[in-house]
């Protein structure tokens, strides 16, 4: 048990140096960042106005024209078969959706 006493209190000026060395080490990874942070303030101001002034820019042109993709399909039920096949497709007559009909009937079997 003295050994390791003894081991301990020569271990005492060794964590007062790492403590030291730890604390200056802190203290300047908060700092320095700080310090290097400060420019010129009117230069995030200068960066807006360049913003600014490209947006308005733009703003003034004239708008693009539609796409030949943007554009409405030329008759037809869709764009890539237009008119053709109009007439073989199904097309129900009646306009009942199939569960109205279907509760209707077991309505009307009570």
């Amino acid at each position: 048990m003295k050994h390791f006493l003894a081991f301990l209190s020569r271990l005492i000026p060794i964590q007062m140096l790492l403590s030291t060395l730890l604390f200056v080490t802190l203290f300047f990874a908060s700092v320095l960042p700080a310090m290097a942070a400060k420019s010129a303030p009117d230069s995030g101001v200068v960066q807006l106005d360049k913003i600014t002034e490209k947006t308005e820019a733009a703003a003034k042109t004239p708008a693009m024209s539609l796409n030949p993709i943007d554009q409405p399909t030329p008759e037809g039920p869709n764009e890539i078969q237009g008119k053709a096949d109009r007439n073989k497709m199904i097309r129900s007559d009646e306009t009942e959706l199939p569960v109205i009909k279907q509760v209707k009937e077991a309505l009307l079997q009570d």
